[in-house]
């Protein structure tokens, strides 16, 4: 299916509105970016304190940036999601996403520090500690889905 078709329809009673399959889509596509870009921060974070090369270093910066923009984006979407349906959120999840989100701005101004402290020990820290909450609120609402 190409993104100018129409949406499928759920097998039941009710079928799911087209806005309510672009705001899910959205999310989906938005939510991507913050797990992929926090899980290289890990990566580049390792990378320079093997190297000390300050390219890594950049490279962290640029995306903790990008998960925190997108991250933003996919909040919006998910909270117009939940006001689009009667679906109760799983708060633990939320709660979850919000530590995860806090950490990662907290790493964002830990890294912005100049050299070997922005990175070891307390960024790489920090880091792996962003990842962590964010596939432990991962798992928690993993059943949570909008049954598109």
């Amino acid at each position: 299916m190409t993104m100018f078709e129409t949406p499928p329809h759920r097998a039941g009673p009710y079928p799911i509105s087209t806005s309510l399959w672009l705001v899910h889509a959205a999310y989906r596509t938005f939510q991507a970016f913050p797990i992929a870009c926090f899980s290289l921060t890990v990566l580049t974070d390792i990378a320079y304190w093997q190297t000390s090369n300050l390219l890594w270093l950049h490279f962290s910066e640029w995306l903790l940036l990008a998960g925190l923009v997108f991250g933003a984006f996919a909040a919006v979407a998910r909270i117009v999601g939940y006001a689009m349906t009667s679906m109760a959120p799983s708060w633990l999840r939320l709660l979850g996403c919000a530590v995860a989100y806090l950490l990662a701005i907290l790493n964002s101004f830990i890294h912005t520090a100049d050299g070997w402290t922005a990175v070891v020990p307390t960024g790489l820290a920090v880091s792996i500690a962003t990842v962590i909450v964010m596939a432990a609120a991962g798992w928690v609402g993993r059943k949570e889905v909008f049954h598109v």
